[in-house]
């Protein structure tokens, strides 16, 4: 018998070596990718007629810069989810009615979409187009509170065809993004959140809500749509949950809609910051419990909003709202790792998918009490006698309770969940995961906080301190002030939200009240919002702020050396100021700012009148020609216009100071030379610290990067939730555990890398230019620049979930080689019998004969004895 040669055997184990690392995955459906299907049951989004357990987190397109999406991403997956959500922005996709961008920079929604899709990665699609999101007006354009008669949100006819015709846009651009095109896109929303909303707006409510429902209907899509925190039934959508918690709303959801699945599509794992606020933080163990309790009662999707928070660049925050919208994210600002709360997220996301199949194949379980107390439950997805995942719940906040479940004694520690599976073949179930206990990966990233390195101090040649410019912002001309009234007119009327400012002027003579003994010798501004500067005789006087998105009074010091006698004239400037529009009230279409009420001086009423108005600052830029155009002058900002402009307030000053990008990249060892390479995600992520400078606002070469303010959070010492923080009972971002207390809410800026000018074999030389508005006083010369820094810990590698561990890479590999080698050496085997036989090794009659000869030769084998080895 002939032996197989060793190639061959190569060859064999090769072969068996691909078939165990999965060879038909290149011929298994790719969803998404390939063409599949979307529907629904009780047991969750069923997808290609598989019900699935969906681990989801918000990444918002408009707060991230494109490059960042493709790292975004990756980290999401490796973090454990199999999802994205994203809300969609009108006033970014159609800031003029009927011009639509779909494609520029950070509105470029369909690469948001197939960068998911690239990723492997589900996407829900919360169209709205009402949004919240602590995002400048909701997400409505400014356009739209000019249409007629229109009352948003409610049963308009103006705000409805408008609402149609924008959801119906974006459904058009999606179409290449859901299930039919192998897209990735597996659910829609429309409207949002209006169950805060409906019952206040009555039967116009209820009519509205229900077109909604129909309208979504109309578009004929191939994916389900939600209504998220729906309170009221809308026929034909699935209603879904936002809140800290939501267990506690499934029993009823249950009853009422017994054939749609449980969605939770906000999951607050911490919250939005406005500026003089402390930190919020959310204890990570009170994160994973509130998730795995909601499993426990039936849960099949999650959404954590935010997973990755982002900025607010531009004027896109809401009002007195942070550009940063870190949102204490799993992945921060700037798109590192954060460390305790994604590895420990991670691990449980791990394990729900994994044992997907117990959560999604039997029914919602009903839950057992095992102790005395009626806090600790067990819920058990699967035969308890048999196979089983079971989610054993101690709600108790203060008391750790000791059980024993199926034979297997436990510690339950309070205010946590403990995940436990039984197999078929174990004699006692397994412990899996508590959400109060950390891992030693997790403890060792929670000493280790992300920071910021600086590098660029005073002699760094990063910031070109020696070359900084300056020029002031002049306080605008009577006579030219476009716009004369006999009272103030409401800001955002005038400004059209195209900027923030607003100017007032007018002359008035001092009232003899101002003289008179203990006279309230006052400037009043009632009902006035947000910022209000006020000059007299072109002096400034002072800077007074509201807070949030209510209407303040101020009160500003009338300087006696600013008139000698009652019947002086008095010029009054006023600079009204937006510190971005509302975000979630009733009635957005009428929101107003500026002068809104009775201006008094002396307790005079001089609201009546005649005023000057005027939009803007002067040099304000759209686009940065004027303020880059060679004519426009600037001065040297010499060691003299220093001291002034940190001593002097009220000086509205533009300041350009070059940034040297090489010295950017050598301070950081950075080797990609300019190159934004999508899928590089180690490379270094830079902000602007601002602590020398009070408030205005900031650009890099024309775009626009924010807003900023150097306000200072509550000293611990007189904050309580400052002084407060653990978990265990309800969580409330303004009770327990802020952060960061006594420090300014933001000191650092991002500086997205994609806004450089990076030095390139073909551009070695390119500049960058830092612009900045400072509306009050600060020294440029001390703002730096610095390194955004999240070390990972020492024990965080583990197999992610869906990856294979490193061993058996090792050995897919090694077989997938022996494969090629086997099947080498196969094929050189048999050319080397084809060629033998075409004469290159005769096989002749002489040749056959010797053979023969030699097969007489050889010995024959003796027979066995009987009694001998078989």
């Amino acid at each position: 018998m002939r032996r197989l040669p060793l190639t061959a055997l190569a060859a064999v184990v090769g072969c068996l070596g691909l078939c165990a690392s999965g060879v038909h995955s290149r011929v298994e459906k790719q969803v998404p990718g390939d063409p599949y299907t979307v529907g629904y049951s009780a047991r969750g989004l069923v997808i290609d007629g598989e019900p699935r357990v969906l681990t989801a987190g918000a990444i918002h397109y408009p707060r991230s810069t494109p490059d960042m999406w493709d790292s975004l991403m990756k980290k999401a997956k490796r973090g454990g989810l199999n999802t994205i959500d994203t809300y969609v922005f009108w006033n970014m996709h159609e800031r003029v009615k009927h011009t639509y961008d779909f494609a520029t920079d950070r509105a470029n929604l369909p690469l948001f979409l197939e960068t998911a899709r690239n990723n492997g990665l589900f996407v829900v699609l919360r169209i709205g187009p009402y949004v919240c999101a602590e995002w400048n007006y909701g997400g409505f354009p400014q356009w739209l509170r000019h249409e007629k008669d229109v009352v948003f949100q409610t049963y308009s006819k103006s705000f409805m065809r408008e609402m149609k015709r924008f959801v119906g846009k974006v459904v058009d651009v999606a179409r290449p993004y859901l299930p039919e095109a192998g897209g990735p896109i597996i659910a829609m929303q429309i409207e949002n959140e209006y169950g805060d909303h409906q019952g206040w707006f009555g039967k116009d409510g209820d009519r509205y809500a229900d077109w909604c429902g129909e309208t979504a209907a109309g578009f004929n899509v191939s994916v389900p749509w939600i209504m998220c925190r729906q309170h009221y039934r809308v026929e034909g959508i699935i209603p879904t949950q936002n809140d800290f918690y939501c267990d506690q709303y499934l029993a009823r959801f249950h009853r009422n809609y017994p054939q749609m699945p449980d969605m939770w599509t906000e999951m607050w794992p911490a919250w939005f910051q406005r500026w003089g606020e402390a930190a919020p933080h959310r204890p990570i163990e009170d994160i994973a419990y509130a998730v795995a309790k909601w499993y426990a009662h039936g849960g099949t999707y999650i959404a954590y909003y935010m997973y990755h928070g982002g900025t607010n660049f531009g004027r896109s925050s809401g009002p007195f709202i942070q550009t940063s919208y870190d949102y204490e994210g799993f992945l921060d600002e700037y798109g590192l790792e954060n460390w305790p709360k994604y590895l420990h997220l991670a691990e449980l996301h791990q394990l729900l998918l994994d044992n997907a199949a117990f959560i999604t194949g039997n029914p919602v379980p009903r839950a057992q009490r095992l102790a005395e107390k009626k806090d600790v439950q067990a819920h058990i997805y699967g035969d308890p006698n048999a196979e089983y995942l079971a989610f054993l719940v101690n709600a108790d906040a203060t008391e750790t309770v000791s059980v024993e479940f199926d034979g297997l004694p436990l510690d339950l520690h309070r205010w946590s969940v403990t995940l436990v599976r039984r197999r078929a073949n174990e004699l006692q179930p397994t412990v899996l995961y508590n959400t109060a206990h950390l891992s030693r990966a997790v403890k060792q990233a929670q000493k280790r906080p992300a920071g910021f390195q600086q590098i660029s101090g005073h002699d760094s040649s990063v910031l070109k301190r020696d070359t900084i410019k300056w020029r002031a912002v002049a306080l605008p001309v009577p006579d030219e002030m476009p716009i004369v009234a006999s009272r103030p007119y409401e800001h955002i009327n005038v400004t059209d939200d195209q900027t923030d400012y607003l100017w007032y002027r007018t002359t008035v003579k001092v009232p003899d009240a101002c003289s008179a003994a203990g006279a309230d010798r006052t400037l009043v501004l009632e009902d006035a919002g947000d910022v209000m500067s006020v000059y007299f005789n072109q002096k400034f006087s002072e800077m007074k702020h509201g807070q949030q998105d209510r209407l303040a009074t101020f009160a500003f010091p009338l300087p006696k050396q600013v008139y000698s006698k009652p019947g002086d004239s008095l010029e009054i400037t006023i600079m009204s100021q937006t510190m971005g529009m509302a975000h979630n009230q009733r009635h957005m279409e009428s929101y107003s700012r500026g002068l809104l009420g009775r201006v008094l001086l002396c307790g005079r009423d001089i609201t009546k009148g005649k005023w000057h108005m005027q939009p803007g600052l002067e040099d304000e830029p759209d686009d940065f020609a004027k303020i880059q155009d060679p004519r426009t002058v600037w001065h040297a900002y010499t060691e003299e216009s220093r001291k002034s402009a940190s001593m002097t307030k009220g000086h509205l000053r533009w300041y350009a100071i070059e940034l040297n990008a090489q010295a950017l990249l050598d301070s950081n060892n950075d080797s990609n030379n300019g190159a934004l390479d999508s899928n590089a995600e180690n490379f270094a992520r830079y902000a602007i610290d601002m602590s020398s400078m009070t408030k205005g606002q900031l650009w890099i070469n024309g775009h626009h990067l924010g807003r900023y303010w150097l306000r200072r959070a509550p000293e611990k010492k007189s904050y309580k939730p400052c002084q407060v923080c653990g978990y265990g009972g309800w969580f409330w971002p303004d009770n327990v555990c802020r952060q960061r207390c006594g420090e300014y809410s933001q000191q650092y800026y991002h500086l997205p890398r994609a806004y450089l000018q990076l030095p390139t074999q073909s551009s070695p030389n390119a500049r960058n230019f830092l612009y900045v508005l400072e509306e009050l006083s600060g020294d440029p010369a001390e703002i730096t620049v610095a390194r955004r820094v999240s070390i990972a810990p020492p024990d965080h590698d583990k197999p992610a979930h869906g990856q294979k561990p490193a061993l058996l890479a090792l050995f897919i590999h090694v077989c997938a080689f022996a494969a090629i080698a086997g099947l080498v050496g196969l094929l050189f085997a048999a050319y080397r019998n084809y060629k033998a036989r075409q004469g290159y090794e005769p096989v002749g009659e002489q040749a056959q004969e010797q053979e023969q000869e030699q097969e007489r030769e050889q010995p024959q084998p003796q027979p066995q004895q009987q009694g001998q080895g078989q």
